[in-house]
C-alpha cells in the first residue's frame, strides 16, 4: 500500500539496492515448510532451498529473518561474502554472527564477553563452550536459526581441503530444540546436494520455482495501489514474458513505477506500457540468459533452440518430442526421441520449459526472444555449430545420403575398372559404341 511518499517500492536489480525493502510475494509453502522443519520435535533436519539464480532464495531467507516471531533468533550469513580460509574462520564467522544478532535483539551477551578464543579444535569450542552459553542466554523457549545463503561455498571449502568432510555431520549434531539451520544453493551445484546427506534429509530439499499467477498479480497490483492500477490483462502479459521469475516480475514492477513517476497522469497501466517496459526488462536479464545457456548440456541447448525456431516459424504448431524429432532431422543436429525426451525433462525440471495441453513451450517469452537472437542454431535447414562446441556438429540425413550415393558410384567405377582389367586381349579390342553419339545426329524438323 502506498503511503503517499511515492518512492519506487520495487527492487531495481542493482546490487547496491537493499533487497529487504522490496515487496515480497507468495512463497507460503516454502515458508511453511521452513517453520515445520524448525519446530518438528522428532525429525531434526536442516532445510535446503534449491533454485536458479535470482529465483528468490535470498529474498526468502531475508523475509523469514524479518518476519519470524520472537521465538526465533534469526542469524543470516551470506557465505558469498564470508571468507572461509579454514575451519577456525568458519567457527569464528558463526560465533560473531550469532553474537551480533543477540546484541541487535537486546539479548545479554555478558556470558560470552569473557570467553576464551577457540583453540586448535574450533568445532569442540563451538559445541561445548560457545553454544551452551548462547542457549542459556536466549532461554529454552527460543531458538537460534542459522540462515546460510549460497551453501555451495561450504561444499567448495570441503572439496578444496579447507574444511574436513565431516563438517556437515558435525553441524547435524548441533541441531536441536534451540538450534535450526536453513540453507540455499544454486541449482547449478545440484549434484553437490549429496554432500549434505548427514545434515539434510531428501524430503527437506525444496525446489524454488517461479511465482504462481496469483502471486504475480499481487506483486504488480498491490505495491503501487493508490498511485496507479495494473489490469489483469497487463499482469497476464508480464507472466507470459517472465514465466513468473520473481526477479523479472519485480523488474517489470520497477519499470512500470518509473514510467508512472515520469507520467503521473497514467492512472491505469496498459499493454502499451508493458510493451514499453519489455526492452528494458530484456536488457536487464540478457546476461542471466547467457549464463543459463552456458550451464545447459549440449542436447538441452539443441532442443531449446529448436523449440524457439519452431515456435517462430509457426506459433500455432504443437511442439512435442515427435515434432521436435522430425524438425531436427532437417538440421545438422538430428536427435532421436529418447535424447529429446531426456533433454525436455531436464529443461522442465529447471522451469525453462513447461508442458501443457497444447504441448511444450518456453516458460518465458523473453528467453524465447533471446534464443532467436543468440541461440546457436542459425536456421532450419542450415545450422551452424554451437558456440564453443564445434565438435558437436553432426551430418544431416540428407548429407549422409549424398555421401553414400557418392561412395556407391565410386565403388561401381572401381568394379568396372577391375572387370576391364581381367578381360582377354580379344575382348579388349572390341570397341564400345557410346550411345551419346546419337545426340550428334540433328533431329528432323
Amino acid at each position: 500500500m502506498m503511503d503517499g511518499a511515492y518512492t519506487n517500492p520495487y527492487h531495481s536489480g542493482r546490487s547496491e539496492d537493499d533487497i529487504t525493502l522490496a515487496p515480497f510475494a507468495g512463497r507460503k509453502l516454502p515458508l511453511a515448510r521452513l517453520h515445520q522443519a524448525l519446530t518438528d520435535p522428532i525429525q531434526r533436519s536442516a532445510l535446503l532451498f534449491l533454485g536458479a539464480r535470482r529465483m528468490g532464495k535470498t529474498a526468502l531467507l531475508r523475509v523469514f529473518e524479518r518476519t519470524a516471531d520472537e521465538g526465533f533468533v534469526t542469524v543470516y550469513i551470506p557465505l558469498r561474502e564470508t571468507p572461509i580460509a579454514d575451519e577456525t574462520d568458519w567457527v569464528l564467522a558463526l560465533a560473531q554472527a550469532i553474537t551480533a544478532q543477540m546484541i541487535e535483539q537486546g539479548i545479554s551477551v555478558s556470558r560470552l564477553s569473557n570467553m576464551e578464543a577457540p583453540g586448535e579444535n574450533g568445532r569442540d569450542w563451538l559445541k561445548q563452550r560457545f553454544l551452551p552459553e548462547v542457549f542459556a542466554a536466549i532461554r529454552p523457549q527460543r531458538q537460534i536459526v542459522l540462515l546460510l545463503d549460497d551453501a555451495e561455498r561450504l561444499v567448495g571449502a570441503v572439496k578444496s581441503g579447507r574444511m574436513r568432510p565431516d563438517i556437515f555431520a558435525d553441524m547435524a549434531d548441533m541441531l536441536g530444540p534451540q538450534l535450526g539451520i536453513a540453507l540455499t544453493m544454486d541449482w547449478e551445484f545440484e549434484a553437490d546436494v549429496r554432500e549434505f546427506a548427514a545434515l539434510i534429509s531428501s524430503a527437506n530439499v525444496i525446489r524454488m520455482s517461479g511465482l504462481a499467477d496469483d502471486e504475480c498479480l499481487w506483486l504488480l497490483q498491490e505495491p503501487p495501489r493508490g498511485a496507479y492500477s495494473v489490469t489483469d490483462e497487463c499482469v497476464a502479459a508480464v507472466v507470459r514474458a517472465t514465466g513468473g521469475a520473481p526477479n523479472l516480475v519485480q523488474h517489470y514492477g520497477y519499470q512500470l513505477f518509473e514510467r508512472w513517476l515520469a507520467y503521473p497522469g497514467l492512472n491505469v497501466v496498459t499493454l502499451d506500457d508493458v510493451k514499453a517496459a519489455t526492452p528494458l526488462a530484456y536488457s536487464y536479464t540478457a546476461g542471466d540468459f547467457a549464463d543459463l545457456w552456458q550451464q545447459l548440456a549440449a542436447d538441452e541447448r539443441l532442443v531449446l533452440s529448436s523449440i524457439s525456431r519452431m515456435v517462430y516459424d509457426d506459433p500455432l504448431a504443437r511442439v512435442d518430442a515427435g515434432s521436435l524429432e522430425r524438425w531436427m532431422l532437417e538440421t545438422d543436429y538430428p536427435l532421436d526421441a529418447t535424447v529429446i525426451n531426456a533433454a525436455v525433462r531436464g529443461l522442465e525440471y529447471r522451469d525453462i520449459l513447461k508442458a501443457g495441453p497444447t504441448g511444450i513451450s518456453i516458460a518465458a517469452g523473453l528467453l524465447q526472444s533471446w534464443l532467436l537472437e543468440n541461440g546457436a542454431l542459425g536456421g532450419r535447414l542450415k545450422v551452424g555449430p554451437l558456440a564453443g562446441d564445434e565438435s558437436l556438429a553432426r551430418p544431416s540425413r540428407m548429407r549422409l545420403i549424398v555421401i553414400l550415393v557418392l561412395l556407391l558410384a565410386a565403388a561401381i567405377v572401381v568394379a568396372a575398372l577391375l572387370i576391364s582389367a581381367t578381360q582377354t586381349p580379344q575382348q579388349a579390342v572390341v570397341p564400345l559404341r557410346p550411345t551419346v553419339t546419337l545426340l550428334a545426329t540433328p533431329l528432323a524438323p
